[in-house]
């Protein structure tokens, strides 16, 4: 979704991208991550000097993975989270997206609706596109759905606001991200959408 060309699009052309990978095959063939790999990869992420950390994941609260990412905060580096496919009922936050240093992110259908599977929770902030978003996959592309595919285009407009509106840390991408927020739910900031949907015309 970020780095694509040519007919894959891709969000922002140009950019250098520093990829880690925190999931290992267990026996049984499932895709699983750990404390220690994400930990290290922020750290190695943050040596690395990038500005902005996709995080893709969720689940419980994690006192290692917090140190780790309040570091990164510290160091400038902007964190910017999925906010969980729990659904609208549920009462768990998704973590890291509620830790007060990360930018959480929720996903909103094509027509500007809530997605179904979107966690609901007081510290979402930003909603985007995350239904059916053709997505490079093994040997070709793919629709696929959930938060994890609307934090990179959150990602992507931060990235944006960085390079080219002077955008300074996560406090200056929040303060932007907001101007360009458009309600979706309960006026002002709500449980379901956070601050609405951002709409940003492509400056890059």
């Amino acid at each position: 979704m970020l780095a694509g060309g040519g007919s894959w699009g891709g969000l922002v052309p140009g950019a250098e991208f520093r990829v880690a990978n925190i999931f290992h095959t267990d026996a049984k063939g499932a895709s699983l991550g750990s404390t220690k790999a994400i930990v290290r990869a922020i750290d190695w992420l943050i040596a690395e000097k990038v500005a902005i950390i996709n995080l893709s994941f969720g689940g419980a609260p994690n006192g290692l993975i917090k140190h780790a990412l309040d570091h990164a905060h510290d160091r400038g580096v902007v964190l910017i989270a999925s906010g969980g496919n729990s659904g609208p009922f549920t009462k768990a936050k998704s973590y890291p997206a509620a830790y007060e240093n990360v930018i959480a992110v929720t996903a909103m259908d094509r027509f500007g609706r809530m997605a179904r599977f979107s966690s609901k929770g007081d510290y979402l902030e930003f909603a985007a596109p995350g239904v059916d978003i053709w997505t490079a996959v093994p040997r070709g592309g793919k629709a696929m759905s959930g938060t994890s595919f609307a934090a990179p285009i959150i990602t992507g407009m931060a990235a944006a606001a960085i390079q080219h509106k002077g955008a300074k840390g996560v406090e200056g991408v929040r303060a932007y991200l907001r101007q360009h927020a458009v309600d979706k739910a309960q006026k002002g900031r709500d449980v379901y959408t956070g601050w609405g949907l951002v709409q940003l015309k492509p400056v890059c």
